[in-house]
């Protein structure tokens, strides 16, 4: 997850991170909403996404993200927080078995 925030502090936001055996192995940069920068990152990774961890840039202002990151193979997902909605993504994590970590650093690059 380390690796992760490092990377996704230096994309264009809406960032997203996808790391898997201390290997970047998706970005998905500057997107109008946080979910495309999911789904680009889905679509565009070329290697097994089973056993990532994901991170965001800033905090998921919906569930949705959690719930792509799950169907891709995610395990952990860290993001800084804040949102009004956070509850909402830390239910579906916990549904989907997926580790949640708030940094409580957002790092939102333009």
């Amino acid at each position: 997850m380390e690796i992760a925030m490092k990377v996704v502090k230096h994309t264009k936001s809406n960032g997203i991170v996808f790391v898997k055996d201390g290997k970047t192995i998706a970005i998905g940069p500057g997107q109008t909403n946080r979910i495309w920068a999911v789904e680009n990152c889905i679509k565009r990774c070329l290697s097994d996404m089973k056993g990532s961890v994901m991170a965001s840039d800033a905090f998921f202002p919906f569930s949705d993200c959690v719930e792509a990151a799950a169907e891709a193979g995610a395990t952990a997902i860290i993001q800084p927080g804040g949102s009004i909605r956070d509850k909402e993504s830390i239910e579906k994590a916990d549904e989907l078995g997926i580790a949640m970590v708030f940094s409580g650093m957002r790092h939102f690059k333009h």
